[in-house]
């Protein structure tokens, strides 16, 4: 093993490492190395091992909400690691490769056909109803983790993008707040009001060019999707250019930031635009509100759409991640009573807010919404104000685009740095997109 199994007093330790993509791993160890020896539920010492993403606030919550859980469950001790998103991507899918995923672990929704068809995940169906209780979870959300019928995982949350921006920034610059109507011309017109009243400082908005999930937002704005449900693109390669050709805009006009910036994003605060000040606001996953807040202070934050020039948001409430088992875990019952913890339990709702999305339980939600506040209370409020015109959650992604992502980002660097203009980056990446799902 490269380390000891550890996970209590870990948080000090943790604060400003998943920024620089360092992943903290509780063990080095494979799927159920450790407490092999027997069964909790036999009386015995269980150590199940659980993976996922986030930012340090998400990783402070879960924590918490374990030590409950092995609480509730003598015997049972649960390792951890996380990392940045952009870290744990590449980390999963070696672990994957290699057949040494977690017992429990998170997939991005881009990932969840691929993996399951590589066999990376158990059919959890044996455990629905008994040891997963569904009993308030909609119909609509258990299909998140479903493939063609079968239980392959559950997501921890539902959620949506939004506009995290901050309020004063644009009154001090004579800005209307972002809201229905708020065009991409409008953000460009406010950004050149925001530069000069900082003084050339501050930018509208961090640049959003680099990352497929806004790129997805623009195109469902244009009534397109990225894949559609027999698993082909739904789009063209004029689409991928005319993205481009907007983000090409909002640098010249000086409304986005700089490329430097613009390259070191992770969406940890420690490399954010709009949390290190240099932008008065940024496209964020919804749940992620409360570390800004945190970080900036609660005035500094509000959410709205993105800019649309065609009066749809683009905007749909889709599972954040799905949660699944490893079908080399020795203990997959204990793993699955884990994920019932996270799904299920009032306490872990409490503790867990809305980090990781509106929670899946129904009876969780309403007893947790009238007590939200700071990031939470925005984040609700911003979905229960545009919830009626939301799309429809878009298809699962077919399998062979879990490199898509970085791809995209990459593609935008060689952009913004020189290396390459939007059509011959367009051209270049939609090949990579066609080549993946063929």
């Amino acid at each position: 093993m490269a380390q000891a199994p550890m996970r209590r007093g870990r948080r000090a330790l943790t604060a400003g490492l998943v920024a620089a993509g360092l992943v903290l791993t509780a063990t080095a160890c494979a799927p159920g190395d450790a407490g092999s020896e027997g069964d909790a539920a036999d009386g015995g010492a269980v150590t199940i091992s659980f993976q996922w993403w986030g930012n340090d606030e998400r990783a402070v919550l879960t924590e918490e909400a374990l030590d409950v859980f092995e609480e509730k469950n003598p015997g049972v001790t649960v390792e951890t690691s996380f990392s940045a998103i952009d870290a744990y991507i590449p980390k999963l899918a070696t672990q994957i490769a290699s057949g040494s995923q977690p017992d429990l672990f998170l997939i991005p929704m881009e990932s969840v056909k691929e993996y399951t068809e590589k066999g990376a995940t158990t059919d959890l169906s044996e455990y629905v109803g008994d040891v997963i209780s569904v009993d308030d979870i909609p119909e609509a959300s258990q299909k998140i983790g479903q493939i063609d019928g079968t239980f392959y995982g559950f997501t921890l949350g539902t959620a949506t993008y939004g506009w995290a921006y901050d309020p004063i920034a644009f009154e001090e610059a004579g800005v209307d707040a972002p809201g229905p109507g708020f065009t991409w011309d409008d953000l460009i017109e406010a950004g050149e009001k925001i530069r000069a009243a900082s003084g050339g400082a501050k930018a509208a908005i961090t640049d959003p060019g680099g990352y497929i999930a806004h790129f997805a937002t623009w195109l469902d704005q244009n009534d397109k999707l990225l894949f559609t449900e027999g698993g082909e693109l739904g789009f063209d390669e004029s689409d991928l250019e005319e993205w481009f050709d907007l983000m090409e805009r909002l640098r010249e006009s000086g409304a986005s930031t700089d490329p430097q910036t613009t390259s070191t994003l992770d969406q940890s605060m420690q490399n954010s635009g709009f949390a290190l000040g240099k932008s008065a606001g940024e496209f964020i996953a919804a749940s992620i509100t409360g570390a800004f807040v945190d970080t900036i202070g609660e005035e500094h934050v509000a959410l709205a759409p993105y800019p649309t020039d065609t009066g749809r948001l683009g905007l749909s409430m889709a599972g954040t991640n799905v949660a699944a088992v490893s079908p080399e875990s020795e203990h997959p019952e204990v793993a699955a009573k884990l994920l019932d913890f996270l799904i299920n339990d009032p306490e872990a709702a409490e503790i867990l807010g809305l980090t990781r999305g509106i929670p899946l339980n129904t009876s969780n939600y309403e007893a947790l919404a009238p007590t939200l506040q700071g990031g939470d209370k925005i984040v609700n409020d911003f979905v229960l104000e545009y919830q009626s015109d939301f799309s429809d959650p878009a298809p699962l992604a077919p399998a062979g685009v879990s490199t898509l992502p970085a791809d995209f980002t990459l593609a935008y660097e060689n952009i913004i740095f020189g290396q390459q203009s939007n059509a011959d980056a367009a051209k270049a990446l939609y090949a990579t997109f066609e080549s993946a799902i063929s």
